[in-house]
Parts: structure tokens; C-alpha cells; sequence
């Protein structure tokens, strides 16, 4: 998972808080973990940067993200990621996984990304997996992460008892306002808050409600747009506008 070509995230302090948070529990063996927050909150920054802080000597980190795996896709992965045979059967094949999960020098950490669509079908059988050792510690850890709706889903009754398991949760809420101009120049360079005015500034961070991903592409949709001179707030307006429709 890691992107050596990927920039340091901003570590604004939601993104700190939850990626201590996470990165604690996993140390200490936590076997099921929640991040939820809106499109752009940096869901996907924090797994990378929680991939890249984990011991590789203890942790071997498995990323998936934008698909619906079918319960016999989910054993099927897992099996072709340790270079298992894949038996007749999805049991056999799972009774395989397990033993082999039993004995692995590292601790897996399953991250899903996007998890929102996953079906009821393959969390349950992510549950039953990972805690197919009854008398012994769970075989391996998962983080889903997702939109806020994802924790409605797991609220149902039918999903409350993986709900109930989540621990830690987290949300990611976007920047603070007196985060805003030390963000923009980690991204965008030192002169960058100063090419606004104030009032832009505050629609930058309203209109994008602290949302780390819209203000990145907001504020540089204004400086294309307006390449020389003091940006106001209706060029912070008609970039998120555009945004928006994009």
C-alpha cells in the first residue's frame, strides 16, 4: 500500500488523533477498527499513512478498496495473498486460510476502503474468519472504513453485534479553521494563503466545509483561475461551484 510518490499528509489534528488512535489498537491487537467520514475527509491518507507507520516486522497490511467482494471472492484473495492452493470448496479452502493465519510471523490487518457497499454476506464471513479461533486471540485485524451511512448499516440489528465489536471509532471531520493557511502551504506552496483575501479565505473553508480534499482541489482551481492577483471569494464560489457539478 505504500506510494512513495504520495506527499506527507497535512497532519492537521483530527488526522493525528486517528491515526494514534489506530495505530495504538492495532498494536495492542485490536481485532476490529471503524473510520468513518465524508467524501474527501482523508480516509484513504490516514489507511496509507497507518499502512506506513506499522511495523513491517509485525504487521503485513492488506488494502482493498472500491469493490464488492463476494464471500468466496474475500477467501479467494486471502488464499492467492499467502500463495495458497484454493481447494474444491470455499470451506476447504477456508479451513486452509485459518491454518495458515494460525502460523503467519506477522499479524494481518485487513483495510477496506470505501466499505459502504460491502454485502451483509461478506462481513459475515469476514467476522467468521477472523474469529474462527474461538479459544485463541483473533486471527487477524480489520479496518473498514467508510461514509457515514456505513455506520447506519452497521447499526441494523442483523450487523449490530460487528457493530458492537468496533473498537476503536473513529471520525474524520476535516481541518479546523486556523488549520486552513498551514494546509495550504504544505500543498501549495508558502505564498499560496496569501493570494487570498480573508473573505475568500473563509468561504475556502466553508464552502469546502473543512474538507481537506475539496479545499486542496478548490483553492488550486483558483489559482488557475486567476493566475496573478488578490482571489476573492466569488472565485472561491465559482471553483467549488464547478466542483461541485464535476
Amino acid at each position: 500500500m505504500k506510494n512513495s510518490a504520495a506527499p506527507e499528509p497535512f497532519p492537521y489534528q483530527d488526522f493525528q488523533q486517528a491515526l494514534a488512535t489506530l495505530k495504538t489498537a492495532l498494536v495492542h491487537a485490536s481485532v476490529y477498527a471503524l473510520v468513518l467520514g465524508e467524501s474527501g475527509s482523508g480516509k484513504t491518507t490516514l489507511l496509507r499513512a497507518l499502512a506506513d507507520r506499522l511495523d513491517r516486522r509485525r504487521f503485513h497490511v492488506l488494502y482493498l478498496s472500491h469493490g464488492q467482494p463476494s464471500p468466496s471472492g474475500l477467501v479467494r484473495l486471502l488464499a492467492e495473498t499467502f500463495h495458497l492452493p484454493l481447494r474444491r470448496t470455499r470451506s476447504e479452502t477456508s479451513r486452509l486460510l485459518v491454518q495458515t493465519l494460525r502460523h503467519l510471523p506477522t499479524r494481518l490487518v485487513l483495510a477496506l476502503d470505501e466499505a459502504q457497499p460491502l454485502s451483509d454476506e461478506t462481513l459475515h464471513e469476514i467476522r467468521l474468519l477472523a474469529e474462527a479461533d474461538l479459544d485463541a486471540t483473533a486471527l487477524f485485524s480489520v479496518v473498514l472504513s467508510g461514509l457515514p451511512e456505513l455506520k447506519e448499516r452497521l447499526l441494523a440489528p442483523h450487523l449490530f453485534p460487528l457493530w458492537r465489536r468496533m473498537r476503536p471509532r473513529v471520525c474524520l471531520t476535516g481541518l479546523r479553521r486556523e488549520e486552513l493557511a498551514p494546509f495550504l502551504v504544505h500543498h501549495l506552496g508558502k505564498e499560496t494563503p496569501a493570494r487570498f483575501d480573508p473573505a475568500a479565505l473563509d468561504a475556502l473553508f466553508e464552502q469546502a466545509r473543512g474538507l481537506p480534499a475539496l479545499i486542496h482541489d478548490g483553492a488550486q482551481d483558483c489559482l488557475k483561475a486567476c493566475p496573478k492577483g488578490l482571489i476573492g471569494a466569488s472565485h472561491v464560489a465559482d471553483a467549488l461551484d464547478r466542483d461541485a457539478v464535476a
